[in-house]
């Protein structure tokens, strides 16, 4: 491996690959994306020439044998991301792998075990605690300047015109509204807290008999009492946002994806604008960091601000929220 920069290999040719990371792999510092893979030799080269992507694999297996490639970007559908990421570790290969980090907290367990017994790096793409508004708000909460923290709101809403096709609708797939979007708001809320809940509810509705929740809305309490509610959505207008509320103010992030968004305090009771104070919050590309933090890692052993178990305690408390929408019934959680 050059001393200097990872070599990466998207594992599938989904979107998320190529519009997000392999623009930013252009800006990192230490990071390029020299191959791709797919199912099929025709789309990866496809997909190759038009990116202008080096080299190409007709197969994810081609892709984990190739001395050439250090580390891959699992971008494969949720269903998918332990048994690649398994086989990718037991390769040698280093792991950034899309979120979920997979949909059990045993199968993330597994890829844990994988990449400690392999000695190579795994993380969970969660980019949006890279903005600085929501590293703020973190140190906010902590310092106490809105008080007593008391209820949080986070949403992640989307609308997917056509959903025929698209793996989010597919049940085989580990599909579903929770798993794909609303895990972001799971983690807003525990990153802002720096805790963990230790009870959870959820009501879920499946408005086409997909098999899976195209609209979830869950509670979690901490142990000093605050709750955080949680609302996701496939099939409604776009919205990102969290909002902190305290016995003394209240934090609001309208953006949580904008780079470089707003973060917007407001202390006192709330019926004038007089205490208001805006903090503008300007930032580099949140992939473009993530690459540089993963690939400093793999070049110089350093261990991850936000290791595997991270991702392990995120899917553990989504596992939990629709376990408690399943039953009707609060779930106690002890991570």
């Amino acid at each position: 491996m050059p001393q200097d920069v990872v070599r990466y290999g998207l594992l599938s040719t989904a979107q998320i690959g190529l519009n997000a990371h392999l623009p930013a792999s252009y800006d990192s510092k230490n990071s390029e994306i020299t191959s791709v893979s797919s199912r099929t030799a025709a789309r990866a080269e496809e997909v190759a020439k038009e990116r202008n992507i080096p080299r190409w694999f007709g197969s994810y297996e081609e892709q984990l044998a190739d001395p050439d490639t250090d580390a891959i970007i699992n971008s494969l559908p949720n269903g998918m991301h332990a048994e690649w990421t398994i086989k990718a570790a037991e390769a040698g290969k280093h792991i950034l792998c899309e979120k979920p980090l997979a949909v059990s907290a045993e199968e993330c367990q597994r890829m844990i075990d994988a990449a400690n017994a392999n000695n190579v790096v795994l993380v969970e793409a969660f980019t949006h605690r890279w903005n600085p508004h929501m590293r703020m708000a973190r140190k906010l909460v902590a310092e106490g300047a809105i008080g007593d923290t008391q209820t949080i709101d986070s949403a992640l809403c989307f609308n997917i015109a056509e959903p025929d096709g698209n793996v989010r609708f597919s049940q085989e797939l580990a599909g579903g509204a929770l798993w794909d979007a609303g895990c972001y708001a799971v983690y807003a809320t525990r990153f802002v807290m720096s805790a963990e809940p230790v009870q959870v509810r959820g009501m879920s509705h499946d408005s086409g008999n997909w098999g899976i929740d195209t609209t979830f809305s869950g509670s979690m309490k901490f142990a000093n009492g605050a709750i955080g509610n949680i609302t996701t959505n496939m099939e409604q207008p776009f919205r990102c946002f969290i909002t902190i509320d305290g016995s003394k103010g209240r934090i609001e992030i309208p953006g949580m994806f904008d780079d470089s968004g707003p973060i917007i305090i407001k202390r006192g009771d709330g019926r004038n604008g007089e205490n208001t104070e805006i903090i503008s919050t300007p930032a580099p590309y949140r992939f473009v960091v993530q690459f540089d933090e993963f690939s400093e890692c793999v070049l110089t052993g350093k261990k991850p601000e936000f290791p595997a178990e991270d991702g392990l305690r995120n899917t553990a408390v989504v596992e939990a929220l629709y376990r408690a929408a399943d039953s009707g019934s609060p779930v106690d959680l002890n991570l």
